[in-house]
């Protein structure tokens, strides 16, 4: 076994996600558009040769709600941890257990990531032992590992502007070769959500073929 896929996913529940896009939007309209996301970050992920997709969801009761929404063609596991550097060690844990040999962490924070960024991702794990694709608010968005590497996620602050200055401090001390992606963008804001409506405007008028039909369809665009 050689490539597994991880989506680190939340149960969309109104109020408990994308709660920085209210009151811009509702909470019941947030975690609408973020089942979309959910969805289209799944149609995505189906496009690899990758030998394992895995949904990591939160909390730990969701599962049937995830198998609704992503269906029979991947795996599911609860994320563990009380924090998110702590369910991302689990997870990557529960991959190299079982076998595999480079495994990458996605979000689902952002709708429109190019699959190709995905692919870079594993091809450069044949290389190095870490890759990451950093996000514009100072995160990151990707995160592939080809070994167990627990030390790059201990002492993160987390859901801030340092995770991706943090986390590169972590790999510089590991002495780990280090593979960057381009960055990208997550939608979590206002100011997020306006530049998705564009984005997408301008990857339909241009004839794109690779669009998140489901948030292209809450969208209205």
């Amino acid at each position: 076994m050689s490539t597994c896929l991880i989506i680190f996913a939340k149960s969309p529940i109104p109020g408990k996600v994308k709660t920085r896009l209210t009151p811009h939007i509702t909470p019941t309209k947030a975690a609408e558009l973020y089942e979309a996301f959910i969805a289209d970050t799944i149609s995505t992920a189906l496009k690899l040769k990758c030998e394992r997709i895995t949904v990591a969801y939160s909390p730990g009761y969701a599962e049937k709600t995830f198998q609704r929404l992503c269906g029979q063609s991947v795996d599911y596991l609860p994320q563990k941890g009380h924090n998110l550097g702590e369910r991302m060690k689990n997870a990557f844990k529960h991959s190299f257990d079982k076998g595999f040999k480079r495994t990458v962490i996605i979000g689902t924070d952002s709708p429109t990531l190019p699959l190709s960024y995905i692919r870079e991702a594993f091809d450069v794990l044949t290389e190095v032992p870490v890759t990451i694709g950093p996000t514009f608010d100072g995160g990151y968005y990707l995160i592939g590992l080809s070994a167990q590497e627990d030390a790059l996620f201990d002492n993160i602050e987390w859901s801030t502007s340092n995770v991706f200055g943090q986390t590169l401090a972590r790999i510089k001390t590991a002495s780990k070769q280090l593979s960057i992606l381009p960055p990208w963008y997550d939608v979590d804001t206002p100011d997020g959500l306006e530049f998705l409506r564009s984005h997408l405007l301008s990857m339909k008028m241009s004839g794109n073929e690779d669009l998140p039909e489901k948030t292209l369809r809450f969208l209205k665009i």
